[in-house]
């Protein structure tokens, strides 16, 4: 039996325990703890709803420059338990050493979770492995930066290893290289591989980061449940727009509360008008992501057409353009979608990068021009 198989037993065990009370798990509160009023000011809003199990903040921020907020540090483990003692809320941290980790449980933080950034350094991660080994503490592992499921599989069993009962997956989104409408993206297939590979394994979404921005929460909320995922982390913050961090993410209380209504009201949903608008909103984020990706086709062949033109090659290379057809033709019909619609949107497509590189060549080199274009592509316009 592998360790994939040996964890596997470990993480299929659905029994109610710390994390695991049969409703979805729901964690919510500030990217960063700022004050300790701010904190306050947020749990007891939260605390307000009886589906929150667990206040989250993060008071070590692994920040991409040295210039930007790094977090409060360990005085925030001081808060956080006054959080707990006023409002009765259980308390959440990231942690991304094995220092994190002692003053996390020194400070007896209920549950801990590791950050992307530290999820992608296995030698950081069996670090952390180790400084929590033999405790009895949650922990919930998020997805690497990069759509590396083995990565994030190995991450989960370095904690498993150690003999924690309690290891679930946060799906954070993965980074993506270059810009979009979502400040990462979710790569649903990834997360649901990872639930096949281990039955039983909690898997919460936090739209928060895989959206980027607020109005795209409640759609990924929405979708994630529908992907039978086991609950939600949220970010939360009484004036979002004045947040140390991660301001264009975060809900007010209210927002939030309106949110966990519409999900999990007593209520059900009997409108097919809700479910429409939601499937259109869907459908409007591809469209974004379909004319960002366009965009930056047509960049690209602007730069090749620089290389053609110092080469002395013409626009049209008919045996590269057969062979991208071919294989986009092969994919579209792996995924489902008639050859022929592909064709036909392909040729539009690169009628248009012709057009764009015969303005580049225009000045020199050779030019095919656009009644060319058009019979090699057997168009009639």
């Amino acid at each position: 039996m592998n360790i994939s198989q040996q964890n596997n037993q470990s993480t299929g065990n659905s029994e109610p325990g710390k994390l695991r009370s049969g409703n979805p798990l729901i964690i919510a509160g500030p990217c960063s703890a700022e004050t300790p009023e701010q904190l306050m000011q947020t749990a007891s809003a939260l605390a307000l709803d009886h589906r929150v199990d667990y206040f989250r903040a993060g008071i070590w921020k692994p920040r991409t420059t040295p210039d930007s907020f790094q977090g409060v540090g360990a005085p925030g483990l001081q808060w956080l338990q006054e959080v707990r003692k006023q409002t009765g809320l259980k308390v959440t941290t990231e942690v991304g050493s094995p220092k994190h980790v002692e003053e996390a449980l020194k400070a007896d933080i209920d549950m801990l979770w590791i950050g992307a950034r530290t999820v992608s350094n296995p030698f950081v991660i069996q670090e952390i492995a180790d400084a929590l080994r033999g405790t009895d503490i949650p922990v919930l592992v998020k997805n690497p930066l990069s759509p590396d499921i083995d990565l994030w599989e190995g991450a989960i069993n370095r904690m498993l290893r150690t003999g924690i009962k309690e290891v679930g997956a946060i799906h954070r989104g993965f980074f993506w290289w270059g810009k979009s409408f979502m400040r990462n993206q979710p790569f649903w297939h990834i997360p649901l591989e990872l639930k096949r590979r281990m039955p039983g394994l909690l898997m919460i979404n936090d739209p928060s980061h895989i959206a980027g921005k607020r109005d795209l929460i409640a759609q990924l909320s929405h979708r994630a449940m529908e992907h039978d995922f086991s609950g939600l982390m949220i970010e939360v913050h009484p004036t979002p727009e004045k947040a140390w961090s991660d301001a264009a993410q975060q809900l007010t209380p209210r927002d939030f509360l309106l949110l966990m209504d519409e999900l999990f009201g007593t209520e059900p949903e009997s409108s097919e008008t809700a479910l429409l608008d939601e499937l259109r909103a869907e459908v409007d984020s591809m469209d974004e992501m379909l004319v960002w990706a366009l965009s930056v086709r047509m960049e690209l062949a602007s730069k090749i057409a620089e290389v053609k033109k110092e080469a002395g090659l013409n626009s049209l290379q008919t045996g590269r353009w057969q062979e991208v057809l071919d294989k986009v033709k092969t994919l579209g019909a792996q995924s489902g979608m008639d050859p022929d619609f592909v064709e036909k949107v392909y040729n539009y497509i690169h009628i248009q990068s012709l057009s764009l590189q015969n303005g580049v060549l225009k000045t020199g080199g050779s030019k095919t021009n656009d009644v060319q274009t058009k019979k090699e592509h057997n168009f009639v316009l």
